[in-house]
Formats: structure tokens, sequence, C-alpha cells
């Protein structure tokens, strides 16, 4: 479910899916109305009789009832405040669900966030100047888009329900702007004062396991944020993947990793790019091959390696002697060379995310 996606083109579906994983969330029975355009008041008429333990949520949208969300409280306990999150949640995801008409001539702070990342690149833009103007943003480095990577056995209603209490964060809030395929998305300013702590504390305290936060900023005179919410996606997933950047890292500091984590997964291709790093991965022991990345990563530096590696430099040596002819022919050769620490790392990035 993708909540920045406004353009659902099978409504009743995503609504009950809303309705179940909001159920789950809250362990009560729940149904979603949706109000059809013939309905009288309002579509009240559309929900079943209501009870006393019936809890009735409206939605509405630019102040038109669409639609209804029945929670059965039953003889359960009293909602508690994260409970009530997600039911907030279930509202926006409601909304955007049924909203046909998305990046019309709404202007309050919730649609125009959302409409940062609109599939429309005009909407895009339009949302973007509007919220620079109404100073929710600043353009360019001023401006911080956080991707949020959490683990997948957390709902969509859940995700979405810590997204939105992260607007109340202090001293520096993080806006949410939308989910896209499991990844919470933010917008903020950039921040010194602990903010990937203070996210990682409170994802903790509600039972939610973020696996790995990315950040990027707009280029000077970006008209959008669709690419910097993109960088901060991947700086993510890295982060989650990559000891050295977890649990956050900035698109600015991943270097060759953001030009490896472009490419696909294929070992096939692995084979033709570099025949020598095909024959490490091949192997069932991968002693020679962290032997040639580690002795690859310190620049042929044969004390640096040693010492990495806990060898004596006969030992090293012995092991470079021993590898495949192919291994030991692109180590003689520089581009050879480069290509082969380059697809190693690749092997280990697609390892890494589950891509091999």
């Amino acid at each position: 479910m993708t909540i920045s996606d406004t353009t659902t083109p099978a409504a009743s579906t995503a609504l009950s899916e809303i309705a179940l994983q909001l159920a789950a969330s809250l362990h009560r029975r729940v149904v979603v109305h949706e109000f059809g355009p013939a309905a009288s008041d309002g579509g009240l008429s559309a929900s079943p009789q209501a009870s006393a333990s019936l809890l009735s949520v409206p939605v509405h949208d630019d102040g038109v009832p669409v639609a209804v969300i029945e929670i059965d409280l039953g003889d359960g306990p009293q909602l508690t405040a994260s409970e009530f999150e997600a039911i907030d949640a279930a509202v926006a995801l409601t909304r955007i669900a049924l909203r046909r008409a998305p990046g019309s001539s709404r202007v309050d702070r919730e649609s125009i966030l959302v409409d940062l990342l609109h599939a429309d690149e005009s909407v895009r833009r339009g949302a973007f100047a509007h919220a620079a103007q109404q100073r929710w943003l600043r353009p360019g480095p001023g401006t911080v888009a956080r991707a949020v990577l959490i683990d997948a056995t957390v709902s969509d209603v859940d995700r979405i329900a810590f997204g939105r209490h992260l607007t109340h964060l202090r001293p520096v809030p993080a806006h949410f702007i939308g989910l896209e395929r499991g990844v919470v998305l933010l917008v903020g300013q950039p921040s010194d004062n602990g903010l990937t702590d203070l996210l990682l504390d409170e994802a903790a305290r509600r039972g939610i396991r973020i696996l790995g936060i990315g950040t990027a900023s707009p280029a000077q005179g970006a008209s959008d944020l669709r690419s910097a919410a993109d960088e901060a996606v991947i700086a993510a997933s890295l982060a989650a993947a990559l000891p050295q950047f977890h649990p956050s890292v900035d698109s600015s500091a991943l270097g060759g990793w953001r030009l490896l984590a472009s490419a696909s997964a294929d070992p096939a291709a692995l084979r033709i790019i570099s025949p020598a790093a095909h024959a490490l991965y091949s192997q069932r022991d991968d002693s020679q091959r962290v032997t040639v990345e580690t002795y690859l990563d310190v620049g042929a530096n044969v004390v640096a390696a040693c010492r990495i590696l806990f060898v004596h430099r006969t030992t090293l040596y012995y092991r470079l002697e021993r590898l495949p002819e192919v291994v030991r022919e692109a180590l003689d050769d520089g581009v050879a060379r480069s290509t082969l620490h380059l697809a190693l790392k690749l092997i280990r990035l697609w390892e890494s995310t589950g891509r091999l």
C-alpha cells in the first residue's frame, strides 16, 4: 500500500485491507464503509445501526464525508493513546484511498505534504512550492528527506501511525509525507540533536524495529522532493544492509556504494563483468574471497592486509599464489583488478540485501 499514490484504482480492496490492518492493531472488529455519491445525510445510512459498543469514526475530505470507520469496542479495555494514533492513521489512509481528484485545490498541510511525492510531476512541484511558501520546508540543503525502513512484520497502519506521531517530536519535528513499499518517508530540517536516536527510541517504545534510516537533501534549485526521497530510500537500504552505515546514513556519505546499489543482481552478468569475482563467489569456501577483498581494500598493502586477516606475511603470499589463475591474472591488471574489487563489493551488497 502506498499512501503517496493517491490514485488507488481499487478503492474497495484498499478499504478492506485498511480495515484488516486496523483490526490487527486494535484486536477488535473493524469495518470501513465508503459513502456513495448518492447517499443521504452524507452517507450515514450506509453504516449499520450504531450501538453503545460501536465507535464510528467519520472520514472527511475537503469537509465532505467520504467514509466511516466502525470499531466494535465490545467489552474490551479502553483504547490507548497509541491505538487512537492507529485509528488516525487509518483515517488518513482511507481519505487518500478514496481521493478521486488528487492534487486538486486542497491546501491543508496533510494534502500538500502527501502531494510532495505525487506521481504527477506538476502536482509535486506545486506542492513543493506551496510548502516552501508556507515555510513548512526550505528548498535545497535546508530540507532533509528521511526514509525509515521498518521490519516487514509491521502493518501499514502501524507504520503510518508511527510516521504521523513523529510530527510532534521536539525540538525538530519530522513531518510524515508518505509510505512507499513499506518505507516511512519524512521531511524536516537538518538536525545534529540526536534525531536518529530519538527515532529509534520512539520505535522501540512501540515495539517497532527500524532496520535502517537514510537521509538526503534536494539539490540546490530542485523544484520537488522526489529525487531526494528516492536517494534517502537507497541510503536506508544500505544502512540496513551494511554495518558501516548502520543505523543511519546520509546519501552524501555512500560513495561508491551508491553506484553498486543501482546494479541489478545477476550472477550470470557477474561472470562476464568479472570472471575473477565470479570464480571466487562460486567457491564453497569463501576464505579466498575474504583474503582477496581485504587485500584490495587496503590497496594491496601486505602489512595492512596481514594485520586485518591476523596472518603472517608468508601465509598471505601463500594464499595469493594459490588463487585460481583467473584471479591472479586480474590482480596483475589495473582495470581488471579495479573491476574485481567493485564486483566483490557488489556480491557483498547482494548477499546483505537477500538478492543473492
